[in-house]
């Protein structure tokens, strides 16, 4: 068996070596997707979806429909942080030894993966044992629920503070291509064998990384079995009738029936769920005035507040440093943004997230519904 099939259309995206930003792109096979990152290696960072998929998003078809990936693996990422501690920094060995406990503990299983130097951290590819396609966004979060199940127990077996839980499963998230230039560090991504895992430095990955490679190296033969769970859904309603269903709040706050059925159900929702979930109350909380326009002192009681329901949601890998962190970056922004706003619905929907046609339809998902 070779390398995990890459599946297509998947999104793509460029980071300039100054740091800005590009926008996503569709490729749509394998020759797109090597013609793309043959031209930007070398100038910037290339990312693409961890994902291929099924569908594109009407009525344009320049999205991709984050509800249909072809889910035949997970990316476990680790970062020279402690998202146990609302990710502050540590150093490259203290996070290397956890690849080791990860990559030991899953040559003993037998488990099929692949790791990548990437120049500040490392990413290992795992297998799953069979190929999912869900088509919906609740189907989408039941593989995300069992998924962190095995994450979790990985996690308490084998200490891992340092892999970013938002990564696994994140059917629309991306991860650096693999073999490709890191313009932050000064070197490419490289396939690593066991020994330069075990027994090479950070100096000397990045002396090794300082030529492109190709390929990949394989460990392990079996993939991951995913045990999903039926996951009880917070409307009883069918899709066509959710606009009839009753509100649903929090201490007051109505939430909008694509969060509380994504965020709020038992399990664990997918990482833009959450972002949308911590977006729209931190937007309720300021009664939806520009993020600028809120002092910081009362901002910091969003963040309290939000954290707090947030604990009240049972999810399985609930980890008060990380989700603190995460809600931070939400309410409180960074980079000179200065926090975010509730999502629209098209971006709700591009997320695979929304439930139907409701009451709170905001006008802004012209033909994608």
């Amino acid at each position: 068996m070779g390398f995990i099939t890459l599946d297509f259309p998947r999104e793509v995206l460029e980071v300039a070596a100054n740091g800005k930003k590009g926008y996503r792109r569709l490729v749509k096979n394998w020759e797109e997707l090597e013609n793309y990152w043959k031209g930007k290696s070398g100038s910037g960072d290339v990312y693409f979806t961890s994902y291929g998929y099924r569908a594109l998003t009407p009525p344009r078809n320049h999205r991709v429909d984050y509800n249909t990936p072809i889910i035949r693996h997970f990316v476990c990422d680790f970062d020279c942080k402690n998202f146990h501690d609302k990710g502050v920094e540590v150093p490259f060995d203290f996070m290397q030894e956890q690849v080791k406990r990860l990559h030991t503990f899953l040559l003993e299983e037998d488990v099929l993966h692949y790791i990548w130097f990437s120049g500040g951290g490392f990413h290992v590819w795992v297998g799953l044992e069979k190929t999912f396609t869900p088509s919906t966004a609740l189907d989408v979060t039941r593989i995300k629920d069992a998924g962190r199940v095995i994450l979790s127990s990985w996690h308490k077996q084998l200490d891992l503070p340092s892999n970013d839980p938002t990564v696994a499963f994140d059917t629309a998230g991306m991860i650096r291509i693999p073999n490709s230039y890191n313009s932050r560090r000064g070197c490419w991504g490289i396939p690593i064998d066991s020994n330069m895992l075990y027994n090479f430095t950070h100096d000397e990955l990045l002396s090794i990384a300082q030529e492109p490679a190709s390929g990949y190296i394989k460990h392990g033969n079996k993939g991951v079995k995913l045990k999903l769970k039926e996951r009880k859904n917070l409307f009883k309603s069918k899709r066509t009738e959710i606009v009839d269903l009753p509100d649903l709040s929090i201490d007051g706050l109505t939430i909008l029936p694509c969060l509380a059925q994504s965020a709020m159900g038992e399990g664990n929702p997918t990482h833009r769920a959450r972002f949308q979930f911590a977006s729209y109350l931190a937007s309720r909380l300021r009664w939806f005035f520009p993020p600028e326009q809120v002092k910081l002192e009362e901002k910091e009681k969003h963040v309290d507040f939000i954290v707090d329901v947030i604990s009240r949601q049972g999810w399985v890998d609930y980890d008060e440093g990380v989700t603190r962190l995460q809600v931070e970056s939400v309410v409180l922004g960074g980079n000179g943004n200065n926090g975010y706003n509730a999502g629209m619905c098209r971006t709700i929907i591009s997320d695979g997230l929304c439930t139907g046609m409701c009451k709170f339809y905001d006008g802004t998902a012209e033909g994608m519904i």
